[in-house]
């Protein structure tokens, strides 16, 4: 039988996160804003094309519910998309 794959958990990112910022040699952010202070610094550092959040653009929101397994919180999906880019610019 195969094993349901699911996404990290919250715990998993911020841990995944603070174990790379240890590694980086970077102090964990406590806010928010310190963390998009972080991760803008981080980018620009690494040669990001669009280290800035207004660099980007937006991608439409989805409309309607997901099913009980397709999605997550908000805060979830927020986290594992900061973890993420965190991850790439660190290598």
């Amino acid at each position: 039988m195969e094993a349901v794959k699911r996404k990290p958990t919250v715990r998993q990112v911020y841990a995944l996160a603070a174990a790379l910022c240890e590694r980086a040699g970077e102090e964990f952010p406590e806010t928010s804003d310190g963390a998009s202070e972080l991760i803008e610094r981080l980018r620009i550092e690494s040669g990001h094309p669009a280290p800035r959040l207004e660099d980007t653009s937006l991608r439409p929101r989805r409309r309607g519910r997901r099913g009980p397994s397709g999605g997550g919180h908000g805060a979830d999906r927020l986290a594992s998309m900061i973890a993420k880019k965190l991850a790439e610019e660190l290598r």
